[in-house]
């Protein structure tokens, strides 16, 4: 398969200056959410929740004439600009489901990039709930200005120098990985126990980080971003890496079973019935939560539908698991870049052409090196 690397790589870049800027996550937070849970939860107690109603920030109109405009770039490779072709109408499609902020364009969107949730994902959660009860607190003695000052070791420990740590009250997650700024993010002011230290560094570092810098050194730059379909693999990648150093954590597990069931429920149901379908296995905050990140985007909360990713985690855990054990050397081709399992036969094509190299950080280094520093104290 002769490519033309320089075109792919300029094209890429294009639509990925264009893609970007559709910050998914950031139009469909709510902006009245702290009023909206306060009503929520004080109506739950009072016996007389309904679904809720919610606003969102407005959307510049220039998203869309970068993603009009960059249709010009993609490359006349075949499967590259199909994938480029595909980034693209993607976006439009999310883009026009914010504008919108119809369930079924929510819903369409959401299962072109994160798949159906699987019945057979559902049963699984089910289980787990059923066999796992929750464990009791742990007491958490690491703050947030020594974790952060530990994910800095480890990425210097690393070589990954062009790395940093961004130390912020401004994010929602306890901690997560941006690629495209090379940072890893850790929120100010948390505590955590030293168990959920070393496997977040396995998690965050071990296989975010990793598979971004791995794809960052390939010649073929597409290889460096998470095409659609990536995030099921990624997360299940992630779970599978703490399983196998022996990292897990069963409530984290009971997290994302729960998550399935959210998603499951909100495909045929609003707001509040999924608060309800969540709440006999959890408290009622973590309950409102669950249904806000399936129900985030929506307006009207009580339709069917919404934003259906969240069933990705121990679906793709699952999803990873099953082929790992079939497939044990595919492990290297999914950590040199950030592409998903559906594309393992061309990764596979690309190492055998030398179109792609094997990864040069391993994970395997990032668990010896975690538990070195973590036994420290």
């Amino acid at each position: 398969m002769g490519v033309d690397l320089d075109a792919i790589n300029h094209a890429t870049r294009v639509v990925l200056d264009a893609v970007h800027p559709v910050r998914y996550a950031h139009y469909i937070t709510p902006t009245n959410l702290t009023q909206v849970r306060t009503e929520f939860l004080d109506a739950h107690r009072a016996g007389s929740a309904v679904d809720p109603r919610f606003e969102y920030p407005p959307i510049p109109g220039e998203l869309a004439a970068a993603l009009d405009a960059a249709r010009a770039a993609p490359t006349e490779v075949g499967p590259w600009r199909e994938a480029l072709e595909r980034e693209l109408t993607y976006a439009r499609a999310g883009l026009a489901a914010l504008h919108s902020r119809d369930p079924e364009a929510m819903t369409r969107y959401s299962q072109s990039q994160f798949g159906d949730v699987a019945a057979a994902v559902v049963v699984d959660a089910y289980r787990r709930l059923g066999e796992q009860p929750p464990t009791a607190d742990t007491e958490a003695t690491w703050n947030s200005d020594r974790v952060a000052a530990t994910m800095g070791r480890v990425l210097v420990e690393l070589g990954l120098d062009e790395w940093t740590v961004d130390h912020s009250d401004r994010m929602a997650a306890r901690m997560s990985v941006v690629g495209r700024r090379r940072q890893v993010r850790v929120k100010r002011g948390v505590t955590f126990t030293g168990p959920t230290v070393q496997r977040l560094i396995v998690h965050e570092i071990g296989t975010h980080v990793l598979r971004t810098a791995n794809g960052l050194r390939q010649p073929l730059h597409l290889l460096a971003h998470g095409i659609p379909g990536y995030l099921g693999t990624e997360e299940g990648l992630a779970v599978w890496h703490e399983q196998q150093a022996g990292m897990i954590d069963p409530d984290v597990m009971r997290r994302y079973a729960l998550r399935v069931i959210a998603c499951d429920t909100a495909l045929r149901a609003g707001f509040r019935a999924v608060f309800d379908a969540v709440l006999p296995h959890t408290t009622t905050n973590e309950a409102f939560d669950l249904a806000l990140r399936v129900k985030r985007g929506l307006i009207d909360t009580s339709a069917p539908g919404g934003y259906i990713k969240d069933h990705i985690y121990l679906g793709g855990f699952i999803e990873v698991t099953n082929h790992l054990d079939r497939h044990p050397g595919d492990h290297d081709l999914l950590m040199a870049c950030k592409w998903p399992l559906s594309e393992v036969p061309l990764l596979r094509t690309l190492f055998d052409e030398r179109s792609s190299m094997s990864p040069h950080h391993r994970v395997d280094e990032v668990v010896d090196l975690t538990r070195a520093i973590v036994a420290e104290g």
